[in-house]
């Protein structure tokens, strides 16, 4: 495993075209699946702040990378993560809570808020900074 299974915090992530495979996606059967792509295409990828907003409509995507099978080859990538500014409100919009329910299922706070929050949470900041 190159890259662990998780979420990305973001609004959303841009993938372009990876030298070689290994990008994988986790289903709802809990099955890891090869993200298999044509060439020259954009891969985007719903981050843990575009669920918020969407009150879960568009869930983030669990995904990781694995290595080349071969030793000897080598896999570049290059995402573009997506953040809106500091002081954007992520409150899940009413449209989206009356699509899932009508209820909000995520917290009121704004893009620099949780990013900092689940800096926080993964040990790359303290709740002093």
């Amino acid at each position: 495993i190159r890259a662990a299974a998780h979420k990305d915090i973001n609004l959303i992530t841009l993938l372009i075209e990876a030298t070689t495979s290994g990008l994988e996606i986790l289903n709802h059967e809990g099955k890891w699946l090869p993200v298999i792509t044509p060439r020259n295409c954009i891969i985007v990828d719903s981050g843990d702040m575009l669920q918020n907003l969407t009150n879960g409509l568009f869930k983030s995507t669990t995904h990781r990378v694995v290595n080349p099978s071969s030793k000897s080859e080598r896999r570049f990538s290059m995402p573009m993560f997506v953040h809106p500014r500091n002081q954007i409100d992520l409150t899940p919009r009413p449209e989206f809570i009356s699509m899932t329910g009508g209820e909000s299922k995520y917290q009121s706070i704004t893009a620099g808020d949780y990013l900092h929050q689940r800096l926080v949470e993964i040990g790359l900041a303290t709740s002093d900074d």
